[in-house]
């Protein structure tokens, strides 16, 4: 598994922003190669982000994915299954 960093983007007046959190605390957890970070959303600050939650994966500086929802944790695990296997396909080079 390649070290991946998950950047949460959230609102503290948003219901699910913060049932979300603790999806992505187990998912930390669980992981070794997963850090997350939690980012107080800021419109003018983040106009890249267009939605509360949003989540950015990242492979170093390079974001490999986004998504602006509260997914169930199966969903998420999946979707860092398939990064992981596109990193080791066509990123890291054995």
């Amino acid at each position: 598994m390649h070290p991946l960093s998950l950047k949460f983007y959230f609102g503290d007046s948003c219901g699910h922003c913060r049932r979300f959190a603790k999806t992505l605390e187990k998912i930390e957890q669980e992981r070794a190669n997963i850090s997350v970070s939690k980012i107080a959303y800021n419109p003018s600050q983040h106009p890249d982000i267009k939605f509360i939650p949003t989540v950015i994966v990242f492979l170093g500086n390079k974001e490999l994915g986004r998504f602006s929802s509260a997914l169930a944790k199966k969903d998420i695990d999946n979707w860092l299954h398939q990064i992981n296997e596109y990193i080791s396909d066509y990123l890291v080079k054995s």
